[in-house]
């Protein structure tokens, strides 16, 4: 199953769908242009609070363990993973650790969802890590979606990091963090956080079955 699609917080001016006029340096200073207040899904307006997690700048990987296999996607089925990503993953990734991990892995479809990130993944990848690597943010067992602690609990049982937590906030507050261009909790190398994630707290879910989450980007503002 491909991870769902992260909206951000509010809607955009029209313009931003016009690639030629999105490109133009007189167009908000090259900004994402939002509709400050209006929700690009109306759940949004109904969460007081969120968790706030560091949003990391890399490609989507998902691990896929089912009925004794273990496969690696992108995104989506047809995304590509970089050679050297995918050696990664399979020496990370083996079908013992992760029946370590779930004792019910044979009952239950398994997926982990991260970002693979590192050196030839983004540009400035390489200031995450100096070698390629994946970070955990979320976990899907059969039809359940696992909670932050146990998301947590998740990566410590495999030896691998997760996204670094910044806490729960009000929507204020998010967007003063995100214009105040932190730098990343995550980076060996000093650069500014590419952005945040937001899952609403407590967890509320979309007809679909996925947690309220938004995101934001340190660029858009």
């Amino acid at each position: 199953m491909k991870y769902f699609k992260i909206n951000s917080l509010w809607k955009r001016q029209g313009w931003y769908f016009d690639e030629e006029e999105k490109k133009s340096p007189n167009c908000q200073q090259g900004k994402q242009s939002f509709i400050v207040g209006d929700y690009a899904c109306p759940e949004f307006g109904n969460v007081k609070t969120w968790n706030v997690t560091e949003k990391i700048d890399g490609t989507n990987i998902r691990v896929m363990y089912n009925q004794g296999a273990l496969s690696f996607g992108g995104r989506t089925d047809e995304a590509i993973i970089q050679p050297h990503l995918l050696k990664y993953l399979q020496d990370t990734f083996t079908p013992e650790l992760i029946h370590l991990a779930f004792p019910t892995a044979d009952v239950h479809d398994i997926t982990l969802y991260g970002e693979g990130y590192g050196p030839k993944i983004q540009a400035g990848g390489g200031n995450y890590v100096q070698d390629v690597g994946f970070v955990l943010f979320d976990v899907l067992s059969g039809k359940f979606w696992f909670d932050r602690s146990m998301v947590k609990e998740t990566a410590a049982k495999l030896n691998i990091p997760v996204v670094p937590d910044l806490g729960r906030m009000t929507e204020d507050q998010i967007v003063d963090l995100v214009k105040s261009k932190p730098l990343s909790q995550c980076s060996w190398k000093p650069q500014t956080m590419e952005g945040v994630v937001c899952r609403a707290d407590p967890e509320v879910y979309f007809q679909h079955g996925a947690v309220v989450t938004f995101k934001l980007k340190c660029k858009e503002f």
